[in-house]
């Protein structure tokens, strides 16, 4: 998996972004100047500032093959089609997000090449799935009285 392959944009189109957080992840560019400016006040700015374009990523729980019973998630990722103009200035602004930096989040110019990316990077654990009941530690399963 190539490093580059997170910052794949098509001038003026679209690229997909794959999230595998299970609820998805809201993703808010700032205007640069309004926050120098907030930063230069005279008097600090108590308000948190409004983003300018906010998209919201769907999450692993939205990927075709997740089924709510289940709930595995290894593998899982959420699809969401982000004009591309967009993902390169979000980039900009947030180079070391960490769930940018741990590949939970990445982009591809198309869906194609994004699934497979996925593919690639679904075998490794994110951390944020579920536990399996039946292999943990210490823990029996109720035994139920014979009556």
């Amino acid at each position: 998996m190539a490093a580059a392959s997170s910052n794949a944009s098509r001038a003026g189109g679209t690229v997909t972004v794959i999230c595998r957080m299970p609820a998805g992840l809201v993703l808010d560019l700032y205007d640069t100047a309004e926050l120098a400016a907030r930063a230069r006040a005279a008097t600090p700015v108590m308000a948190p500032p409004k983003p300018s374009t906010c998209v919201r990523l769907n999450g692993a729980k939205a990927d075709p093959r997740y089924h709510a019973r289940d709930n595995l998630l290894l593998g899982m990722g959420g699809r969401t089609q982000v004009d591309a103009s967009f993902w390169q200035a979000w980039l900009a602004q947030n180079p070391n997000f960490l769930p940018l930096k741990n590949g939970l989040i990445f982009a591809q110019p198309d869906t194609d090449a994004a699934g497979a990316e996925l593919a690639e990077r679904g075998q490794h654990r994110t951390g944020l799935e579920g536990l399996e009941p039946t292999s943990l530690p210490g823990v029996t399963p109720f035994a139920r009285d014979a009556a």
